[in-house]
């Protein structure tokens, strides 16, 4: 494993040579901008977390029903991650509003995600070659893989993507510095049978892959990445990038964009399908933080307010 992971961090690639949630990297003058739009089948409970783990200071915002995280640590690297083990995503969703039902909505922990802690454990890590390392070989409490899924890891200067499932052997490619935009969304890449591959949930996953490319070419600024990831572009919900209400009950719930040369998180979460329930810092008191976290919705993007951080 270890020459695999030596062999392929200095692969580069074409993303246009290897033609549920959509991400995103952008290569801009400032360096590269991570964002994600979130889509799950349920409203989503979130919580932002701004602690020191290991001697190591990171941001990440969590959900609080199935531990699912993604982020930031004081060395500019962010991860953000989509997935290809779509079915679970969709059974996630039944789960958890079936434990809300039984538990009164009391369900921290209740649908414990095993990728979380994988993506919490990597953004501990130093370096680019370690953070990926970690994705690939730290499989976590009760499973056998490391982040299934196709994985952005960036600092800002280097672009990694990552595609690993149960089934493959995972591969790792390296952007290379004249491509300005990578998006994926939930069919493979590398691995053709992964993800969606047949059917309408197929067409949206290319569809909303090659929208938010074609877009995101025109951005100019970190927040034109999050803007043009939240605009309507079809008439049919399910097809746009940002997804609202359609007959497949899977909607985006929140936004996150990281600005990696400012070390600057902006999270954005829907009206109706996401709620931020709390902002916990846990750095110590007399810390001066090198990271920095804005929250908005909806509203606030809307009439331009200030926002809270």
């Amino acid at each position: 494993m270890r020459n695999l992971i030596h062999e392929c961090l200095i692969e580069e690639f074409r993303p246009d040579l290897i033609k549920e949630c959509t991400i995103a990297a952008v290569r801009l003058d400032d360096g590269v901008v991570l964002a994600k739009n979130r889509d799950r089948g349920y409203k989503s409970k979130m919580e932002v977390i701004h602690e020191i783990v290991d001697g190591v200071e990171v941001i990440y915002w969590r959900d609080i029903d199935t531990d699912w995280s993604e982020g930031m640590n004081e060395y500019g690297i962010g991860i953000v991650n989509s997935a290809l083990w779509t079915g679970m995503d969709e059974k996630e969703g039944k789960e958890v509003l079936k434990k809300r039902e039984k538990k009164h909505d009391k369900t921290e922990k209740s649908v414990a995600s095993k990728d979380g802690q994988k993506i919490r454990h990597a953004l501990t890590k130093k370096d680019m070659k370690t953070v990926v390392k970690s994705l690939i070989e730290f499989t976590g409490t009760k499973s056998k893989f490391g982040l299934r899924g196709q994985t952005f890891v960036s600092n800002g200067k280097d672009l990694y993507c990552v595609e690993l499932t149960s089934k493959h052997t995972p591969t790792i490619k390296k952007l290379k510095s004249d491509i300005k935009v990578l998006v994926r969304t939930n069919h493979g890449i590398v691995n053709k049978s992964a993800g969606y591959t047949q059917g309408e949930k197929m067409k949206s996953s290319h569809t909303r892959l090659n929208l938010a490319k074609k877009h995101l070419k025109d951005a100019k600024t970190p927040m034109d990445v999050i803007n043009k990831l939240k605009e309507k572009y079809k008439d049919d919900p399910f097809l746009n990038p940002y997804r609202t209400k359609n007959m497949y009950n899977m909607q985006t719930t929140g936004q996150i964009m990281m600005d990696l040369d400012k070390k600057e998180i902006v999270i954005r979460m829907d009206n109706e399908m996401g709620d931020l329930v709390g902002i916990k810092n846990k750095l110590p008191k007399d810390y001066t933080p090198k990271l920095k976290v804005k929250i908005e919705d909806e509203k606030t993007h809307k009439k331009g307010k200030k926002l809270p951080s």
